[in-house]
């Protein structure tokens, strides 16, 4: 009989909290080290079993006539410790399987993407996700950071499609480094790098971040605009706001203005209608470009879920628009790979708002040193299998100034 102690055991005591009760993969775990005061090694061989049942869950259980968790993770085990988990499925089992995605899942992105790319994103979101920095350039340039990182023994590669980007070599704790709490740098995926550049903000503007959460794009936003002219970070969350507010006192950054809101339509966003030089919206989404990173994902959204998303992403998009001076740039971005918010969330709202126009996001972004061949159409899309980051979807739209017309 296996322990209750033994990592698979403590494995199996996590995966049930995190499928019988929606709890993310992260805050399980970190309540059951606390709990048990984890060692290091006790951490690192239950966290690997976690995640290998979530990440390959699906193929784990192909063969098996009675898929119990404890069953799965002893196969995972066995596969961490013998042959990690090959990147290549057999030929002979359903592309579905060998990528361990549930059905409708697997439905949803080959109906979007075909499924050979369906197969090989499917297959990207299973493997770990790097970390990823980005330089404040504010404080110090890539190469100096890089160096700096070096001789407290943490290598970093320069992200050569991003101009502000460094990829670490493994996962070393560099929230404890002081070059972090010196606010010379922060951890942002590189997909993410790509959002706040959509804007071109100007040093002096007024811009303003209507979904700001815990602030990294609008760190991204603050270094864009040299510390020089006005952020309105909002959102409806006073939790991640409350993080935005120490990210800012560690980076000393003194431009932005911090919101709270109640919701989209709140009158303290009155001051900005038709003000702003640009808006950004990084709309809560179904967080499906991150699987990645949270692999309990895939088995915790439904489609009924991702479909409701879009109801309050059209909203935000409405309320941002009205924020916009004629002449303004707004971004719609998404963490997620569904249609449903993100292409189709654009396409209704160019119907409802003939005032606005879609501008090409790949010219902005290469103008700036972006680069890569990230774009469907008008649109940025990132994802695991072709950009090697989160995925990502974004759309830029400027608003058009008023028309006069010629006097008689």
């Amino acid at each position: 009989m296996t322990s209750p102690t033994t990592p698979p055991a403590l494995a199996v005591r996590v995966l049930e909290e995190i499928l019988d009760h929606a709890v993310s993969a992260d805050r399980a775990l970190s309540r059951l080290y606390q709990q048990r005061n984890s060692g290091s090694m006790e951490r690192a061989r239950v966290g690997d079993l976690v995640f290998a049942v979530l990440r390959h869950r699906r193929r784990l259980e192909n063969g098996l006539t009675d898929p119990t968790l404890s069953a799965l993770t002893g196969l995972a085990a066995r596969e961490l410790t013998e042959n990690p988990f090959p990147p290549l499925p057999d030929p002979s089992v359903p592309p579905w399987i060998a990528c361990s995605l549930p059905d409708w899942l697997w439905s949803s992105l080959a109906g979007q993407w075909g499924e050979s790319q369906a197969l090989e994103l499917g297959q990207a979101m299973n493997q770990p996700a790097p970390t990823d920095l980005r330089v404040n350039r504010l404080k110090i340039d890539r190469e100096a950071l890089q160096t700096k990182l070096a001789s407290l023994g943490v290598s970093a590669t320069p992200l050569p499609d991003t101009p502000d980007g460094l990829r670490l070599t493994g996962h070393p704790p560099v929230t404890t480094l002081e070059p972090f709490h010196q606010g010379l740098f922060e951890v942002q995926d590189k997909g993410s790098q790509w959002i706040a550049p959509l804007l071109q903000p100007r040093p002096g503007d007024t811009v303003v971040d209507l979904c700001a959460g815990g602030g990294g794009k609008t760190l991204h936003l603050a270094t864009l605009m040299a510390n020089r002219g006005r952020i309105i970070a909002a959102d409806t969350d006073a939790q991640r706001l409350g993080r935005l507010r120490q990210r800012l006192r560690r980076s000393k950054t003194n431009l932005v203005r911090v919101v709270p809101l109640r919701h989209e339509g709140d009158p303290q966003l009155k001051p900005w209608v038709g003000k702003a030089d640009g808006v950004l919206i990084d709309a809560p989404c179904s967080g499906s470009g991150t699987i990645r990173r949270r692999p309990e994902l895939k088995w915790q959204l439904t489609p009924e879920q991702v479909n409701s998303y879009s109801v309050r992403q059209s909203a935000l998009l409405n309320a941002g628009a009205r924020l916009v001076r004629p002449g303004g740039r707004l971004v719609y971005a998404t963490c997620s790979l569904f249609r449903e918010e993100n292409q189709a969330v654009v396409e209704s709202f160019l119907n409802e708002n003939q005032n606005f126009q879609q501008l090409p996001a790949m010219r902005t972004l290469a103008a700036q040193g972006y680069t890569g061949v990230y774009c469907r159409d008008a649109h940025l899309l990132l994802t695991p299998h072709v950009a090697g980051c989160d995925g990502f979807f974004a759309a830029l739209f400027q608003k058009e100034p008023p028309r006069f017309r010629n006097p008689p």
